[in-house]
């Protein structure tokens, strides 16, 4: 009688067309391997889950957490609105953000694997928004290399909060500290094929006990270039002098998209010219503390921890706990500002690929529908850091813009090293 009862249910919520989240160890139809940004992670997933059938969803990271940024997002496709080869279809998008946007330029100009999430039937599952888990261990930046979840594959397509020509000198990582090898040639680099998505805030975060609160961009510089050691260094508007206190650079490691943003924006890195950013164990001229970061999380308990430290950070509306944003130049930082011109940490984030995804129609198909969408006003996801761009003409700059989808009335024309332009 229970298995009647239990059939009975069943066939009548098939009856209803109700859809189901598939179970973690599924064949997918359209398998998505995504690399890059952290910076851009979520608004990458909110993309794809916006495209997702209501109750097919399923998210899983690497547990435990901790220096460990592997993801997958699966569900059922919607059946309309999609191109016709990929709707309805079961898609899994696996997104890798450890290591940075390095990750999403590096596998595809030297044709590399990398490690990746692995979905299967040891995994845990939750109910979304909240992440079921995937057991992962010693994970190894370096090596590339942890036991558990974790399989190597191609980049199908890689996400960077720049372009890939950024990726040169210290915003390519060492010999020897990571998987990636030697920095690639011109003709390596050549041969990615890159398209501008979204603009992205940055900011600068101190922690909640250091008095000041604005920073030229001038102070900036040479607090990241070592020339400045203690607070008291830093002048106000006023030109009285800050607080004293030994400040403590915390950054992200080389290849980081938010690292590599903050070393063209203030020290001029990766662009003709530029100023060596602080490093360890080097450090600054003073000898005080660089402490190098592998996740935003650990940026934000770096500040939040050492008193009279400073970071980088994408933008969001509530500072971390511990911490807070400086205005720079009187500025103060958010996606309205920035579409407005009068902000303007920020960069052009950029999707890439390269011939390996074009024998892959289904999997080009989505990442192609995904890019498509996060190049568009209309569609691009809405949150504190991410505000649209003109992308050829794509999107009209109005006055005044829009506080939910703002589009930006400037353009760097994907090339970080210029300052933006007005585009009409």
């Amino acid at each position: 009688m229970r298995n009647v009862k239990i059939a009975a249910a069943l066939a009548a919520v098939c009856a209803g067309g109700s859809a189901y989240a598939l179970p973690p160890d599924t064949a997918h139809q359209i398998n998505l391997v995504v690399a890059g940004a952290s910076a851009q992670r979520n608004t990458f997933q909110q993309e794809f889950t916006a495209i997702c059938q209501a109750g097919t969803l399923d998210l899983y990271q690497a547990s435990p957490t901790t220096n460990q940024d592997f993801r997958a997002y699966s569900c059922t496709l919607n059946a309309s609105g999609l191109p016709a080869s990929i709707a309805g279809r079961s898609a899994i998008v696996y997104y890798r953000s450890e290591g940075g946007s390095v990750y999403g330029v590096g596998p595809l100009a030297k044709n590399l694997q990398v490690k990746r999430l692995l979905v299967n039937s040891s995994c845990t599952r939750a109910t979304p928004p909240s992440f079921g888990g995937c057991s992962v261990s010693g994970y190894n930046l370096t090596t590339d290399a942890g036991s558990g979840n974790l399989t190597n594959s191609v980049v199908d397509l890689g996400v960077s909060d720049v372009e890939p020509a950024r990726f040169v000198g210290e915003n390519w990582p060492a010999v020897g500290t990571s998987a990636l090898g030697a920095e690639p040639t011109n003709t390596q680099f050549n041969t990615i094929s890159s398209q501008t998505a979204t603009g992205t805030v940055f900011g600068i975060l101190v922690n909640s006990s250091v008095a000041v609160t604005d920073l030229s961009r001038q102070d900036i510089n040479s607090i990241f270039t070592g020339q400045y050691g203690t607070w008291d260094q830093v002048a106000d508007a006023d030109n009285t002098t800050g607080p004293t206190g030994e400040i403590t650079v915390c950054r992200r490691e080389p290849g980081s998209g938010t690292q590599t943003s903050a070393s063209i924006y203030f020290n001029g890195q990766g662009c003709p010219g530029g100023y060596p950013f602080v490093a360890f164990p080097s450090g600054p001229l003073f000898g005080n503390p660089v402490i190098e970061n592998g996740t935003s999380s650990s940026m934000n308990t770096c500040v939040a921890n050492n008193p009279s430290a400073i970071g980088i950070q994408t933008y969001t509306a509530a500072a971390p706990a511990g911490t807070k944003w400086v205005t720079i130049n009187g500025k103060q930082p958010g996606k309205v500002a920035a579409a407005l011109g009068d902000y303007d940490f920020w960069f052009e984030s950029t999707f890439n690929k390269d011939e390996v995804i074009a024998a892959k129609p289904l999997e080009n198909a989505l990442a192609d529908f995904l890019i498509s969408r996060a190049r568009n006003a209309s569609t691009i996801p809405v949150n504190d850091s991410v505000f649209a761009l003109s992308n050829g003409g794509a999107n009209l700059p109005v006055i005044p813009v829009a506080n939910d989808r703002p589009i930006g009335l400037g353009t760097r024309g994907g090339n970080s090293c210029l300052p933006p332009q007005g585009t009409f």
